[in-house]
């Protein structure tokens, strides 16, 4: 009799753990971050490691329309221009920048231009694809999932308003081996159902290359208007510059 008394409590709660579960997580993640169709803010990054601490400091505009507007202005003056058909890139003083067809970018080149800024989307567009196991919850996450990317572990942590809040990696499913951690906060909703974190904090383990991250997103708009005039780029880069196909053929000596 307790047997049976024991089955019948614990399997509701089963069921409802089960029925938690709706389907690909990265898929619904990636839908809602679709809802997003314009964005400008400042993006702070501050990576701290072995071999000293620096700041990063950016103005970015961007459309879902491959329109891309990001600044540098510290501590490199870099500017990134993309209209949609073409993207351009060039340091300030250098005598010849980065330009490619949007279409022949390679694909790390092509999922920066696309992810919207300050999501985890260069992270979910990788991930896509592949099985996702449901994982029991933590103290500090009420969801978990896991996908087998390749030859690393990825788990997803969300909390109980199913936002995305941490991402980790490890060697093997075992998650005995953390190789990165990433942390998510400070959430804005772009868009219905759409959170994008403005606090980020980025972990990486790998002894002499073990390094700390910060990344701070301040001044987020989405879904407001931006100045077409922003993604001309006769308007921002000087006649003089020589721009390229290949990378490797940028020298200024």
């Amino acid at each position: 009799m307790k047997a049976t008394q024991s089955v019948s409590i614990l399997l509701p709660f089963l069921l409802l753990s089960s029925a938690a579960y709706s389907g690909p997580e990265v898929d619904r993640l990636l839908e809602g971050y679709s809802k997003i169709e314009a964005v400008s803010c400042h993006i702070r990054r501050t990576k701290e490691g072995n071999l000293g601490k620096m700041t990063f400091l950016s103005r970015v505009y961007w459309t879902n329309k491959d329109q891309l507007h990001a600044e540098g202005i510290s501590p490199i003056k870099r500017r990134t221009i993309a209209d949609g058909k073409t993207l351009w890139q060039h340091i300030e003083g250098d005598s010849k920048g980065f330009s490619r067809p949007v279409d022949e970018l390679s694909e790390p080149m092509t999922i920066s231009l696309r992810m919207v800024p300050g999501t985890a989307m260069d992270h979910l567009l990788r991930l896509k694809g592949f099985d996702e196991t449901p994982l029991a919850g933590d103290a500090t996450a009420a969801k978990q999932v896991g996908i087998q990317a390749g030859e690393q572990y990825v788990v997803l942590r969300f909390d109980a308003a199913d936002r995305l809040i941490g991402l980790r990696f490890f060697k093997t499913s075992g998650m005995k081996e953390l190789t990165a951690r990433y942390d998510y906060s400070g959430f804005a909703e772009a868009a219905p159902g759409a959170w994008v974190p403005l606090a980020h904090e980025l972990v990486v383990f790998g002894g002499d290359g073990s390094f700390n991250e910060t990344v701070r997103v301040d001044r987020f708009v989405a879904n407001k208007p931006v100045a077409e005039s922003l993604f001309i780029s006769s308007s921002f880069f000087d006649k003089s510059v020589d721009f390229v196909f290949d990378f490797a053929n940028i020298s200024n000596k």
